[in-house]
């Protein structure tokens, strides 16, 4: 049986709904905590925003000085910033890293025997498709002016190619002192000619749950790099 509401009844009601409109008073009115953390990628716990706090760094012992904007994702100063390296881990301990390379030389697939860097290191990069290397999402892009090539590299091959990106230092041992590419990880990453060196600056993240905003994150990054 439908009832007619009283006075009082009426007052009660509109007095619930005035409640219900005031920020903060139901769980609904924010979306900060447990909500975000359920639609959160498990790939990306920490990703940075939009507001995420920024630094300007200054490299100190690259051999191509360079200034660059860092997110506060990454650890900072970098370790190390040598010579020929830049590196930063990410703060939270996962597998996403950002390294600035100028390669002294690597080692060709199925090599264990260092050779000097190629001078055309695009043609050299897309001839290692032919053991296993899957380059992606080519883009021609520029970084302080100079013209650049950004791409997404892995492998298919179980084992990895080991020091096939670079060295940083003459007689790096294969797979502990040098780059390579790995089956678990893809790299975004841009071979850059500066005059007659080449810089590869890269962001690795994990195949499988890739962390897109961290991939964003670096992409920012190279346009924030000057050349001093």
């Amino acid at each position: 049986m439908n009832r007619r509401l009283t006075a009082p009844g009426a007052a009660a009601m509109l007095a619930a709904l005035a409640m219900l409109a005031v920020p903060g008073c139901s769980s609904g009115g924010s979306t900060s905590g447990p909500a975000n953390a359920a639609t959160a990628s498990p790939s990306s716990p920490s990703s940075p925003s939009s507001t995420a706090r920024q630094t300007t760094y200054d490299s100190k012992a690259f051999v191509l000085p360079i200034t660059v904007t860092v997110d506060s994702w990454l650890t900072s100063p970098p370790n190390p910033d040598s010579r020929n390296l830049l590196s930063w881990d990410a703060v939270n301990g996962s597998t996403d890293k950002i390294r600035f390379l100028v390669p002294v030389d690597l080692y060709r697939p199925r090599s264990s025997v260092p050779e000097g860097v190629p001078r055309d290191y695009m043609t050299y990069l897309g001839g290692l498709t032919k053991y296993g290397v899957e380059l992606s999402n080519v883009v021609k892009t520029t970084v302080d002016g100079h013209p650049a090539t950004l791409m997404s590299v892995t492998t298919y091959a179980s084992e990895g190619i080991d020091g096939a990106l670079g060295c940083p230092r003459v007689g790096a041992d294969q797979s502990e002192g040098c780059f390579g590419i790995q089956p678990d990880f893809i790299v975004r990453i841009a071979v850059i000619p500066v005059g007659t060196t080449t810089l590869l600056a890269w962001e690795r993240t994990d195949k499988v749950f890739p962390n897109k905003a961290y991939v964003a994150s670096f992409e920012k990054m190279l346009q924030s790099v000057r050349f001093r």
